[in-house]
């Protein structure tokens, strides 16, 4: 059996990344691995990029990508906190691209040894038109990858 040392979490701050954030950080504890933390913002198609918005909570222009990019690492900070305070060594990062490419990409030159990441639970159409990140980070990741869905709710 390969010995589990750094393990990737994909992270779209929903229920299921949180229930496979969980379920990383009990592996981790348990083999004394690390977690790194990845968040991949997809720009929206019809939407230029370089858009300016402005934020509730500020009066500096941001553009689209800076808004998401800043927002996204303030909730990555918070889970990094709350894995370090289980003593699990953790990093993140946020991309821009499309998940599953960048998932599978920095799995492979990062080495991991493990994937987990939550699943929507799409089925059907939803499915079929919007594909699933999870199944294409299966197909091509060069590790294992571990896919965990959220209860659902009642």
């Amino acid at each position: 059996m390969t010995d589990i040392r750094k393990i990737l979490v994909p992270v779209d701050f929903s229920d299921g990344a949180s229930v496979a954030l969980e379920l990383a950080a009990s592996f981790a504890k348990t083999f004394g691995a690390s977690v790194e933390l990845l968040h991949v913002w997809t720009p929206p198609l019809m939407v230029p990029i370089p858009i300016v918005v402005v934020t509730p909570r500020s009066d500096q222009p941001l553009s689209l990508e800076e808004l998401a990019s800043t927002t996204a690492s303030a909730q990555m900070k918070d889970l990094v906190e709350q894995l370090r305070k289980q003593g699990i060594e953790t990093q993140a990062r946020v991309g821009i691209g499309s998940p599953a490419h960048e998932i599978v990409e920095l799995a492979t030159l990062g080495h991991f040894d493990l994937i987990v990441m939550g699943t929507h639970g799409h089925g059907g159409l939803a499915h079929a038109l919007l594909g699933s990140v999870a199944e294409k980070v299966v197909r091509r990741a060069s590790c294992p990858v571990l896919t965990v869905r959220a209860p659902k709710s009642k």
